[in-house]
C-alpha cells in the first residue's frame, strides 16, 4: 500500500489554494502538447478555468492566477518574466525548475548540499573536456544531456571520439557519469502537498515503478517494482530529502539506481513523465491528477489499485493501422495510447508478471515499427 510520510511541523503551507474560477495557464511544448493537455484536463476537473499554450506564444493578457509548467525544456528566465508580468504563481516554482531541469545543478544539490549517494559525475563543455572527464572517471561511462533526457553509454575513448553525441556538444554542455551495473532502476512518484489533518506540508509516495531503457530510451515500466524493505527505506528517504530541498508543492518523479541494498540518486523531475503514464491504469489518481492536486495544496491519494505494466513503441504511430490496434486492444486488460510519434500500451493483471506479459503481447502487434 502507498504510505504518507514526512510530516513537516516546522513549515507552513503556502497561501495559494483552490478557489472558484481559478485561472490556470498550462505551458507545453509544440508541436505535441500531450502532457500539457492531460494536465489541463486534470485542472479542469477541479473546477479551474484553463488555457494551454507554449511559453513563446503565451500572452501576458491571459492574466492567469497560476502558471503550470508541463515542459522540461522551458526557459526559466522567460518563465520568470511571464510570471512577473502576470503576477501569477508558478508550479513547480521557478527555483525548482532551475535546479531540476539542469542535471549538473541537481547533482550538486543532491551530493554537496544533501549528502545523498550519487554516482561520480562532472560537466563538460567541449569534446576535449569531455574526453578528459571520461578518462578521470573511467570507462565505461554514461554521457547525458545537461538539460534533456538523451544519454549514451561509451565503453572506450575511441567510441567517445567517434560519436556525434559526444563531439557536437550543446551550448550548455553535457554531463559525464560513472557507469554502474546496477540490479534495476526505479522511479518513485512523490507528491508534496498539505495534509488536511494537520494543515502542514507532507510527503506521499506512490508504489515504485521499475523501468527498462534501451539506447537511452524508455521501453518498459511496471508497478509495483519488487524492492527489498531496506532498499525501499533508502529510496523513500532520498525522495523525501530531494523534494523537501526543492521547496514547493507538486509531483516529483525521483529516479534511482538500486544495487543490492544500496540506492543511488539519479534524477528528479517535477513534472509528469512517460513512465508515469502507467498510473492511469494502476492508481486511483494518475500522475496528472496528483500534480494538479499537489500544486493546489489539496489532499493526496497515492493508492495503488492494480499491478500494471506498459511498453513504449517508439515511432509506432507511423505504421499505425486498424488491424494492429484491434489486435493490441484484444489483449486482456490492455489499452493503447498514441503519444506524438510513439505508441504506449498499458496492461493490468493479478500480478506484475501477468501485466508485463500482456503489455509485451500488445506491443508486439506494432513490431514492424520497432520497440
Amino acid at each position: 500500500m502507498s504510505e504518507q510520510h514526512d510530516q513537516h511541523t516546522g513549515h507552513q503551507a503556502g497561501s495559494h489554494r483552490l478557489r472558484p474560477h481559478l485561472r490556470v495557464l498550462v505551458l507545453g511544448s509544440a508541436p505535441d502538447c500531450t502532457f500539457a493537455n492531460e494536465l489541463a484536463a486534470a485542472y479542469r476537473h477541479l473546477g479551474c478555468e484553463v488555457s494551454v499554450d507554449t511559453l513563446g506564444e503565451a500572452p501576458t493578457s491571459a492574466n492567469p492566477d497560476l502558471i503550470a509548467v508541463a515542459d522540461p525544456r522551458v526557459d526559466t528566465q522567460r518563465l520568470f518574466e511571464l510570471a512577473a508580468a502576470t503576477n501569477a504563481d508558478v508550479a513547480p516554482s521557478i527555483g525548482a525548475c532551475d535546479v531540476a531541469f539542469d542535471r549538473q545543478s541537481l547533482r550538486s544539490t543532491a551530493a554537496d548540499e544533501l549528502g545523498l549517494p550519487t554516482l561520480t559525475s562532472a560537466p563538460a563543455h567541449t569534446p576535449d573536456e569531455l574526453a578528459a572527464v571520461a578518462e578521470e572517471i573511467g570507462y565505461p561511462i554514461v554521457v547525458k544531456q545537461r538539460r534533456g533526457s538523451s544519454k549514451q553509454t561509451f565503453r572506450s575513448a575511441e567510441e567517445l571520439k567517434q560519436s556525434p553525441f559526444a563531439t557536437q556538444l550543446p551550448e550548455d554542455g553535457l554531463v559525464a557519469e560513472r557507469y554502474i551495473d546496477f540490479d534495476y532502476e526505479v522511479t518513485i512518484l512523490t507528491a508534496r502537498s498539505v495534509d488536511p489533518a494537520t494543515g502542514q506540508l507532507a510527503t506521499w509516495f506512490c508504489e515504485p515503478m521499475g523501468t527498462r531503457h534501451e539506447a537511452g530510451e524508455l521501453v518498459e515500466c511496471w508497478q509495483p517494482a519488487p524492492i527489498s524493505e531496506a532498499a525501499m527505506g533508502n529510496a523513500r528517504s532520498i525522495a523525501a530529502r530531494v523534494t523537501g530541498a526543492l521547496e514547493c508543492c507538486g509531483l516529483y518523479a525521483i529516479e534511482l539506481f538500486v544495487d543490492g541494498e544500496e540506492v543511488y540518486f539519479s534524477q528528479a523531475s517535477p513534472l509528469a513523465g512517460l513512465d508515469g503514464m502507467l498510473t492511469r491504469a494502476t492508481q486511483r489518481l494518475d500522475q496528472f491528477e496528483l500534480q494538479a492536486r499537489a500544486s493546489l495544496r489539496l489532499p493526496i491519494d497515492a493508492t495503488l489499485v492494480s499491478p500494471g505494466a506498459a511498453q513504449l513503441v517508439h515511432g509506432g504511430a507511423a505504421n499505425l493501422s486498424a488491424q494492429s490496434m484491434v489486435q493490441a486492444m484484444a489483449v486482456e486488460e490492455t489499452g493503447v495510447q498514441v503519444i506524438g510519434e510513439d505508441i504506449l500500451v498499458r496492461s493490468t493483471g493479478d500480478s506484475v508478471e501477468e501485466a508485463r506479459a500482456r503489455a509485451a503481447a500488445a506491443a508486439a502487434c506494432f513490431a514492424d515499427s520497432g520497440i
